[in-house]
């Protein structure tokens, strides 16, 4: 009931109860400011708050628009209605890169959506609005009081986005102040850790060779060298001139750049998680006010590791990518690491947009995937 009345109204019963601010940057505004009088709120500070939200400062109500006035009667987002302060950082890529530890240990910090929301994949902004709304009101109902920090950051998780074209769009077009992470490693153990995760968390579906899995066929279950494009992927957020035939040849998928702006970009090497100036640089990137604790350890056992026949049998099946039988797609796998490694430190970086922790020691772990680890 409290929650049917926060999607309609924007509020939640009862009198003086808190919500958290619609941030919005610049277009949040103060009532009292806004043609706040004895006859209460006038026509447009009606419509400011039912269109962008504002936000009381004497202590007595933070108010977000109803759901239902960011929506159109097609079930799309309404035409000139601006969405993006629900949405503060998302990390968006890729797979395998540490991307569960980081939403969870933010979200300690932040107000962040548990689990990962990949609406945008599907081209679902509305579904995603809803989450932040159906979030936003979980946590004013569990809160004494009803009353929830003013100013947490709101973020999300799904590493599919960078490689969706929905995804990019979406982000363009609702999103393009959010600030985005991504984080990468050595495409041939990305691809190791990726095949053995299927092995251990999807036992009842038997993994290929990977001689073929050069790229996403039936049968693959999303493990193929393909996705290990990282700079491809990397290339459409458009941070680049991408007007250099030297450029260009790097780039093999002939992906499409945004055709607007996206947020400002943290990438960092799965292998920095443990690094204190790690930690420090993604705060200040965010700009949480709170320093970032060390990343516990990963618990990297399969989902059905506690019944010791599945696990015997998923431990046969895991792969060391160095064995020889794997010869064919690590060879796959160094030529995508060379042209990302050479690209994302010649081109990327050089973005004023694009930010990474301790870039000397960054550029070095980037370099060693010049070379195979295997040998």
């Amino acid at each position: 009931e409290k929650a049917e009345m926060f999607f309609r109204t924007g509020q939640l019963p009862g009198n003086n109860q808190r919500l958290s601010r619609f941030i919005n940057g610049p277009k949040t505004q103060n009532i009292a400011d806004a043609g706040h009088s004895k006859g209460g709120p006038s026509q447009e500070t009606k419509r400011d708050i039912l269109l962008h939200g504002v936000m009381s400062t004497n202590g007595t109500e933070d108010i977000w628009p109803p759901l239902s006035s960011l929506i159109d009667v097609n079930g799309n987002i309404a035409d000139g209605v601006d969405i993006s302060g629900f949405l503060d950082f998302s990390i968006i890529g890729f797979p395998k890169t540490g991307t569960t530890s980081l939403l969870r240990h933010l979200s300690d910090l932040t107000n962040s959506l548990p689990k990962e929301h990949c609406n945008l994949v599907v081209n679902d902004t509305v579904k995603l609005l809803s989450d932040i709304y159906d979030d936003h009101a979980q946590r004013i109902q569990r809160a004494k009081d009803g009353v929830i920090s003013e100013n947490q950051l709101r973020g999300i998780k799904c590493p599919q986005d960078l490689s969706s074209d929905w995804s990019m769009h979406n982000y363009a077009k609702y999103f393009p102040r959010t600030k985005l992470i991504v984080g990468i490693r050595h495409p041939i153990f990305w691809f190791e850790s990726l095949y053995n995760f299927r092995v251990s968390n999807v036992p009842w579906k038997k993994m290929l060779p990977t001689s073929k899995l050069k790229k996403c066929i039936p049968g693959s279950q999303g493990v193929c060298a393909w996705r290990a494009n990282f700079h491809d992927f990397l290339a459409r957020l458009g941070k680049t001139p991408l007007s250099s035939p030297t450029e260009l040849k790097l780039l093999s998928l002939g992906n499409h750049p945004v055709q607007s702006s996206v947020g400002p970009v943290f990438l960092y090497e799965l292998s920095q998680l443990s690094e204190v100036k790690f930690r420090q640089d993604l705060r200040d990137f965010l700009g949480l006010k709170k320093d970032i604790p060390p990343f516990p350890a990963v618990d990297t056992s399969g989902r059905f590791d506690h019944i010791t026949a599945v696990k015997q049998r998923t431990s046969k099946e895991k792969i060391d990518i160095c064995d020889p039988e794997h010869d064919a797609i690590r060879s796959v796998l160094m030529e995508k690491a060379t042209s990302a490694s050479i690209w994302i430190r010649d081109y990327f970086l050089e973005s004023e947009d694009v930010f990474v922790s301790n870039r000397s020691h960054f550029e070095a772990m980037v370099k060693s995937w010049m070379h195979d680890p295997c040998e």
